[in-house]
């Protein structure tokens, strides 16, 4: 994400349950016996629907870019279905146009469990990873020469939600639940000369996605550097997501950049957007892993409550913890995905019937 490769119940004792991984059939078995027995046991009714009552109830979102994707039949860290069943929904990271036949087993097995998962990608050029090869960019999208002139605008306005109506199309394609737009880069599509043109292609995705039921997410930096690309979305833009994610990485309270920058941005609708609000930690750098950890016990000063919490690279929590980070951030030892079944634990109690 900002650096160059980045983005590169739990109920505690009453829905313990929450805790299953999507366990594979395991085999064990004594060296004289001609075959090995499966130890995998289905998930029962009463879990599916324990499980459903949880998606469905008021609760704080886990959600994590996942990376490394190799679907089905590879290891479980490289899995969606080796994510913690209650893990809410995941934004595939870096994986267009390779959504190949043990992803696509993967995708729908975990969208059957009830988790959901977005495309997304960087773009600040119209027609990223979405031109076909051989093509001129600017060209095949309808994209007018630089320098721009006023009288560009349209032009740009209408290669953007020709690009829009691509994305919806490939979102369709492989049957993902949406689009998360990780904006943090400057061009065709992301320009404070033309702001229209970045409004014009999210309000194409919301109203192409509410056809067919399906999220629409942006993810942005979150720093004062960044704060411009809110600044370009317009109000309605804004409430029209689903959730806005923020990449809070370097400590464990974003208040300060909840207060000085974001609500400055758009006071009108701060409240609103901060309970659309999911706020984020970095698994790929270690040793960030507990910012992440600390957030989920973060509350907002002001006392409105953000939608959730998440990480970057979340499929490298699969490893268990070291013996030193299970006793200083009580984390469970011999489980995989420790700091995130922590967390969830951390912002979910017992719900009550």
């Amino acid at each position: 994400m900002i650096m160059n490769n980045i983005k590169n119940i739990l109920f505690g004792a009453g829905l313990g349950l929450f805790f299953m991984v999507g366990i594979l059939g395991t085999s064990c078995t004594k060296w004289t016996q001609p075959e090995a027995k499966d130890y995998y046991t289905p998930p029962t009714q009463a879990y599916k629907d324990n499980l459903k009552d949880y998606f469905n109830s008021p609760h704080k979102v886990m959600f994590g870019w996942f990376g490394n994707w190799a679907g089905e039949g590879g290891s479980m860290a490289n899995s969606l279905m080796g994510l913690p069943d209650s893990v809410d929904f995941v934004s595939l990271w870096l994986c267009w146009g390779d959504i190949n036949e043990a992803k696509q087993k993967d995708l729908k097995a975990f969208q059957e469990r009830g988790s959901k998962a977005v495309l997304c990608w960087r773009a600040g050029d119209i027609g990223v990873n979405l031109t076909p090869e051989g093509e001129d960019p600017e060209e095949f999208w309808g994209v007018p020469k630089r320098p721009w002139k006023a009288s560009d605008e349209e032009l740009l306005i209408a290669a953007a939600e020709k690009y829009a109506m691509a994305i919806v199309d490939t979102c369709k394609k492989y049957k993902t639940n949406g689009f998360d737009y990780d904006i943090e880069d400057s061009g065709s599509l992301v320009n404070t000369q033309f702001p229209s043109v970045l409004n014009a292609f999210m309000r194409k995705l919301r109203a192409e996605f509410d056809k067919e039921g399906m999220m629409l997410v942006a993810d942005i930096p979150a720093g004062g550097g960044w704060i411009y690309i809110y600044k370009m979305l317009e109000d309605d833009v804004l409430l029209s997501l689903d959730y806005l994610i923020w990449q809070h990485y370097w400590n464990a309270s974003p208040d300060s950049f909840l207060e000085n920058y974001m609500r400055a941005s758009h006071p009108e609708i701060h409240d609103d957007m901060l309970r659309k609000s999911i706020i984020t930690g970095d698994f790929e750098e270690a040793s960030r892993k507990h910012y992440f950890l600390e957030q989920t016990y973060w509350t907002p000063s002001c006392g409105v409550e953000v939608a959730g919490f998440g990480a970057y690279h979340i499929e490298y929590d699969y490893p268990d913890a070291s013996a030193e980070e299970a006793e200083e951030y009580g984390l469970q030892s011999g489980v995989d995905y420790p700091w995130v079944r922590k967390a969830i634990k951390n912002l979910n109690p017992q719900i009550k019937k």
